[in-house]
């Protein structure tokens, strides 16, 4: 791939590229000799073999979800207000991040050197994926059929990856054709598009790449498991509309000073509620696409742990709709990646490691306070409407440790004899699949029944307990960890730890696109009985009663969701509970354009204490404010663009 690289920088000049502000990776240097026996274009599209392996190049470029901790990590994991992270303090200094979206996350964003800025990457991609569209005819061996698919990918990736640098910096140039090699200074000096014209152009490029694009049937697992098909397409163009209707791209006053030296505004000033209809339109088409080739929510319990209680039955069933691999339920997955890393810093230590084996094993993931008590109560409401919850003093005294130990069938949820927060007591199933808390049951990592010598395990995150603050070389800043994207068939061992099975980190499931379609649907309509009915499909297969049945039996709010207003704010809690840790919320809270909780000080346990009634002390975990202002609402466009490309608008407050 590299050398291919290469080759086009030579075609096509490296100050060509970089005036047009699609630069290829800087690192590469147009003055590189090539050798004459380096592959040339001509040879990449010489037959099918090689025409087949510059598609797979084309995917290459997709951006990486579901990393963590890498210079080119998934910004939703860490930058947002669901997880909160250890820092590393030098002598002398202050704190400083380990993990690029963690620096985000505390204001430290920059327009000399963004953070995690993907704008020369995507673009190289997008080149690529033009120049196989303009060269894949040259092939003489490719059969119609197939041709006509490749073409449908290419298409797709290239309006995936304009989708990409859209949400991320918000309107962009078009590159639909790359420029010539003779184009004009004016040619190559490129605008970035107004808001509305980016979305009609990659909705009209997915619509194209619908047409040629296969169903998921005809999409090979063995071979070509992560490729683009006609589901993907669509709920990819749902999404996509999604944002547009969103208030971060609808009548955005906030933005009325983006207007470039065209006068020509960027943003539309004008919030169009019709964008709901559309959007809810296009999330309508993918569910019937989704259903007539198969799709449904995963709702089988694990069938290798066997788990003895109908508690572990449906923990086990929840924490698979991820981990389970290329399961009913999702969508597109993420292959590019071993998400074996995501598994170490997602685990909690159950048993004493050796050594170095501590190190595969972190949790240093650390869900945040406010993740925790976003789920709902044992009875599908909010903790704090919960009539239970408020008669008996559980919501006033969430944070203080309960007097009486765990029994009876709370042993399959805590520690049996144990004590902890009444935070932790009566609390969804979605909650305990997905959370590690101190004395919380860890179903799952090699044991998975009671009264055996694979008894489940415990996690114990105080002080000097397996899981706590100086148990290892890493932990956890919150007192909490991800339990959910850690496998249930990972292994723990005192000398071996293993991440059990590979997945693909979820791009789309079929619970992400219900709830898009109950957002869309009730902001076009109201509470219409569809928005319901798709909020309590996401509710049922997570062990819930329908949410109107709920709010009017179990809180002292009977039909608060009968307004769009209310109802609203009860579908995003669903989305935040039941994405959780899936790289969403992080996007949703910018489209929502919900600065004030980017702005909420992130808080846990103190992990440092060695008692639960030092533990259980409420902490703020920043010792630097937060600094999530406007301008955070985009990534800026690097300095050294502007400096080659006078055409291109900085975004705003940058």
């Amino acid at each position: 791939m590299n050398k291919i690289i290469l080759y086009i920088k030579r075609r096509l000049g490296h100050a060509l590229l970089a005036a047009s502000g699609c630069l290829l990776p800087a690192s590469c240097d147009y003055l590189d000799v090539i050798p004459d026996d380096i592959p040339s274009l001509d040879h990449a599209f010489s037959n099918r073999t090689t025409a087949e392996s510059y598609l797979y190049g084309c995917y290459s470029f997709r951006p990486p979800i579901g990393r963590i901790n890498e210079n080119e990590a998934d910004p939703g994991l860490t930058a947002g207000d669901e997880t909160w992270q250890r820092y590393l303090v030098a002598e002398g200094s202050e704190e400083n991040a380990t993990w690029p979206g963690s620096q985000i996350a505390r204001g430290e964003q920059n327009a000399v050197n963004p953070i995690l800025n993907r704008w020369h990457h995507t673009y190289a991609g997008i080149r690529q994926c033009n120049i196989f569209l303009e060269r894949i005819w040259e092939v003489y061996d490719v059969e119609s059929a197939e041709r006509q698919r490749w073409i449908g990918e290419a298409k797709f990736l290239k309006a995936y990856y304009h989708y990409f640098l859209f949400k991320r910096y918000g309107p962009i140039p078009i590159m639909n054709v790359n420029l010539p090699i003779d184009a004009s200074a004016d040619e190559v000096q490129v605008y970035r598009e107004p808001v509305d014209k980016v979305v009609e152009y990659i909705s009209a490029l997915l619509d194209e790449a619908i047409i040629d694009l296969p169903y998921p049937h005809e999409v090979l697992q063995g071979t070509q498991a992560g490729r683009a098909d006609k589901l993907v397409a669509l709920t990819l163009k749902a999404e996509l509309l999604l944002f547009a209707a969103s208030d971060l791209f609808n009548g955005n006053t906030e933005m009325a000073s983006m207007v470039d030296n065209r006068g020509v505004s960027l943003f539309p000033q004008t919030k169009d509620p019709d964008k709901w209809k559309t959007a809810a339109t296009a999330c309508s088409l993918a569910i019937a696409a989704c259903h007539e080739n198969g799709k449904a929510l995963y709702t089988q319990p694990d069938p290798v742990t066997v788990a003895e209680s109908p508690v572990f039955q449906l923990q086990s069933a929840i924490r698979n709709v991820i981990g389970n691999r290329w399961n009913c339920e999702l969508i597109w997955g993420d292959t590019e990646y071993d998400h074996g890393r995501l598994a170490r810093v997602a685990g909690t230590r159950l048993i004493g490691l050796e050594g170095g084996t501590m190190r595969w094993l972190s949790g240093e993931w650390a869900p945040t306070l406010k993740a925790v008590e976003q789920y709902h109560s044992s009875r599908g409401v909010p903790i704090k409407y919960d009539k239970e919850w408020i008669d008996n003093g559980w919501y006033e005294n969430r944070y203080k440790i309960r007097p009486d130990a765990s029994s009876g069938d709370e042993k399959y949820l805590v520690e049996a004899g144990q004590r902890t927060v009444y935070l932790h007591f009566n609390r969804e199933p979605r909650f305990y699949a997905s959370v590690a808390f101190d004395k919380g049951v860890y179903y799952g990592a090699g044991w998975y029944k009671f009264e055996t010598d694979r008894n489940v395990k415990y996690a114990n995150y105080l002080n000097l307990g397996y899981a706590g603050y100086q148990a290892g070389v890493a932990y956890s800043a919150t007192g909490y960890s991800v339990k959910k994207l850690y496998g249930l068939h990972a292994i723990q061992e005192t000398n071996r730890v293993d991440a059990g099975v590979f997945f693909p980190f979820p791009i789309f499931r079929l619970a992400d696109l219900y709830l898009m379609y109950a957002e869309a649907l009730n902001e076009a309509e109201g509470p219409v009985p569809e928005v319901f009915e798709y909020v309590n499909r996401v509710r049922q297969r997570a062990g819930l009663g329908d949410l109107q049945y709920c709010w009017d039996n179990y809180t002292n709010l009977p039909g608060y969701y009968s307004n769009k207003e209310n109802l609203r704010e009860i579908i995003r809690q669903e989305r935040a509970i039941e994405l959780a840790f899936e790289g969403k919320r992080f996007w949703d809270l910018r489209r929502w354009q919900k600065i004030t909780e980017f702005n909420v000080p992130p808080r846990g346990w103190n992990v440092t204490g060695k008692t639960p009634e030092d533990f259980y002390i409420v902490t703020n975990l920043p010792r630097i404010p937060l600094r999530f202002t406007v301008k955070d609402y985009f990534w800026p466009i690097k300095e050294s663009e502007l400096y080659v490309n006078r055409n291109l608008k900085q975004n705003y407050g940058w």
